[in-house]
């Protein structure tokens, strides 16, 4: 029948009736209804590869598995998603992913939070009958085995961002299809074929992070010191100050599964803007941070400054000689991204300090004189929801953790349950004004300069590779003219930030 502008049809999902429209394919329909079929290698809205075989069905009673990721609704069509058949199929398949796997997990930054993992353990992955058994072999034979392994593993960490272990692959392709500059792709023939980069030289992108959010195993993780991280929150002689970005959030309470049991929650102070913090700040605390600040504070002076550097007569400053165009805001990635495609562009950066930084050579000056504090006892971690803010870290700034890694700091100091009485952020120097705690939002900077400036200045926004890209070229081809454009790599803003949870 023609509903609208689509052409819906029945089929059958286990014996239930299900209107499903044309182009549609079955791993579509049944995530729409909430019918689970495993999958690795499919992944959102990403190009369905059809690789990892684990989202087998079976169509119109025939016996026959297919891949639902790839095979398309027909009228009449009758799937069934789960009997004996499928699921020694997913199991059989799901052995040859975990076959090169067993015994590694232990070491592994991903470890219960491996989507591999899981699968195993739901089908009870415990007869590894491709894995050769140590007294089935001959020591020239491991020997051989093991030197063909090593030699197709890349294990890429001299980058500050992203780790990159291929151990661990699976080759799902999901880095390749989410990578918004292509960094990934296949290397070597055959059966040698891996997943890495060009030659397999050191990751040099633009670092959003998107491979390592969407990465179902530990062959792409956030680089970072845990360790050192967790020593220096356990030092007494420390003092451990968390700056938190607004935009981590709610992202943070799905990871962490944050409440709020205080009956009586503390009384705000006057720069308290309420939401999901008091819960984080009091998790926080646990975790063994002194001082816990969120970011407007440093958005309030990195759009004063902003404002000065581009429209100076404003700010009542006298104007740069030679800059009439600026760009980039405070999107790291979208720094790199100019920086890496559009060289010639460079030269239009902004050089205002971006708000953590800001904050961050705050905490070490005025705050350590104001407290009385030696400001080489005094740690500043970031909780971002940006991976590339680590590849442009300043030296005020000590360690920078994405959500994920602020779960890997609660799982390593034992604290399982977050579940721990909410508090205010502390108030950092005079406060800051609650108009500002927004602007890690997409177009939020561009707004407030508008209003600010009244038409006296072209400014633009973009966000995404290919709006940015558009933009760009407009720009160099002279048919758009921006004397500011705000850029965000993440669609939306910060809040989508591939730092955050991949919940």
């Amino acid at each position: 029948m023609l509903v609208g502008q689509y052409d819906f049809m029945q089929i059958k999902i286990n014996k239930k009736e299900y209107a499903v429209k044309e182009g549609e394919t079955v791993l579509d329909v049944c995530r729409r209804e909430g019918i689970r079929i495993p999958t690795l290698c499919s992944f959102g809205k990403l190009k369905k590869e059809a690789v990892c075989r684990l989202c087998l069905v079976e169509v119109n009673e025939s016996g026959r598995l297919v891949t639902s990721c790839t095979t398309k609704v027909a009228e009449g069509m009758t799937v069934e998603t789960e009997n004996e058949n499928i699921q020694k199929a997913r199991a059989i398949n799901l052995e040859l992913l975990w076959s090169d796997h067993a015994g590694k997990c232990a070491k592994c930054k991903k470890n219960q939070r491996c989507e591999l993992q899981k699968l195993a353990e739901e089908y009870k992955i415990e007869n590894f009958h491709f894995v050769p058994r140590k007294g089935e072999m001959t020591s020239a034979e491991e020997s051989e085995l093991l030197r063909d392994n090593w030699s197709r593993t890349v294990l890429d960490d001299r980058n500050p961002v992203i780790e990159r272990d291929s151990q661990y692959c699976v080759e799902c392709r999901r880095c390749i299809n989410i990578c918004p500059v292509s960094s990934y792709g296949f290397n070597h023939r055959a059966g040698d074929v891996v997943v890495g980069t060009p030659y397999n030289e050191p990751l040099d992108c633009i670092f959003c992070g998107a491979c390592v959010a969407h990465c179902p195993t530990g062959a792409l993780s956030d680089q970072g010191n845990i360790q050192k991280i967790i020593t220096d929150l356990d030092d007494i002689n420390i003092l451990s100050v968390a700056l938190v970005d607004p935009a981590v959030l709610k992202s943070v309470e799905q990871e962490l599964g944050l409440q709020n049991p205080s009956a009586t929650p503390p009384q705000p102070s006057p720069d308290y803007r309420g939401g999901g913090i008091d819960a984080l700040v009091g998790n926080l605390r646990a975790l063994g941070f002194e001082k816990v600040f969120d970011l407007t504070w440093g958005f309030e002076k990195y759009f004063e400054k902003t404002l000065e550097e581009i429209h100076p007569y404003h700010a009542g400053k006298k104007a740069h000689a030679g800059r009439s165009k600026f760009m980039a805001g405070f999107c790291p990635s979208a720094e790199l991204y100019v920086k890496k495609f559009h060289p010639e562009l460079a030269k239009y950066i902004l050089e205002t300090k971006r708000p953590e930084e800001l904050m961050a050579v705050t905490v070490k000056n005025e705050y350590a004189k104001q407290e009385k504090i030696d400001p080489k006892n005094i740690r500043v971690m970031l909780v971002s929801a940006c991976t590339a803010r680590k590849k442009l870290k300043s030296a005020a700034i000590d360690h920078i953790l994405t959500v994920r890694e602020l779960r890997r700091v609660a799982r390593e100091k034992k604290i399982e349950s977050l579940k721990f009485a909410g508090s205010a952020p502390d108030k950092f120097m005079n406060g800051a004004d609650a108009k500002y705690a927004e602007l890690y939002k997409y177009g939020q900077l561009s707004r407030l300069l508008a209003e600010k400036i009244k038409g006296a200045l072209t400014i633009g926004a973009a966000n995404g590779v290919a709006e940015i890209e558009n933009a760009l070229g407009a720009e160099l081809k002279k048919e758009k003219r921006y004397d500011f454009l705000e850029m965000m790599i993440c669609p939306g803003g910060c809040e989508k930030g591939e730092g955050q949870s991949i919940k």
